[in-house]
């Protein structure tokens, strides 16, 4: 009886393990060597997704932080945290635009600070079209804060190893994204605007 019982878990822990392996290695973001936020990126399919999961107290900001701010505050250049910004190169190229996951508000009316974002994990996805190259470079940059205190998230580069060409052309459309989590979000350039 003990045997069987055995055989499932083994069963799962494999798969888990496999499942894993998906995913790019860690980049653990840190202040006065405490963890602050870990990112990791893998491809679902044709997309590129990247998990930032925060430490406890922790969070980071919206891919559109700025342009929900100025809507909010009706000022063209609002007073607000960093948005997270994610650049792609290598063997990938981004097609259309980015999705993530629905931010938290966490504006204070009282002072006129209007910011959303993410605490414990967030996700971000992006369809994406493979190039020449065996790997993708994911470059993250953001601000991270908690109660008392921001840490800068400065030029993390997440390495993703890539299959062939062909191979990524056979595992198009073949996402298990569930959109239902996300929403999308325009275009966003390097002054912070939507397109």
């Amino acid at each position: 009886m003990k045997r069987l019982l055995l055989l499932p878990a083994l069963l799962l822990s494999c798969t888990l393990g496999a499942a894993a392996q998906d995913w790019s290695d860690s980049e653990v973001v840190r202040r006065r060597a405490e963890p602050v936020v870990t990112y990791r990126a893998k491809l679902d399919g044709d997309f590129l997704l990247l998990e930032a999961a925060h430490a406890k107290g922790w969070h980071t900001y919206a891919l559109d932080n700025v342009e929900r701010a100025r809507k909010r505050s009706g000022r063209e250049h609002p007073e607000t945290e960093l948005p997270t910004r994610i650049e792609v190169a290598g063997g990938l190229k981004i097609i259309g635009n980015w999705f993530q996951s629905k931010p938290e508000d966490l504006s204070q009316e009282v002072i006129r600070w209007y910011t959303w974002g993410f605490s414990r994990r967030a996700i971000f996805a992006v369809r994406v079209e493979r190039l020449e190259g065996e790997k993708a470079l994911v470059t993250i940059n953001a601000q991270a804060c908690d109660a008392t205190t921001c840490q800068m998230v400065r030029d993390v580069v997440l390495t993703l190893p890539l299959a062939t060409v062909e191979s990524f052309s056979q595992n198009e459309e073949r996402s298990a994204i569930n959109f239902d989590e996300l929403i999308e979000v325009a275009r966003v350039t390097d002054e912070g605007n939507t397109d």
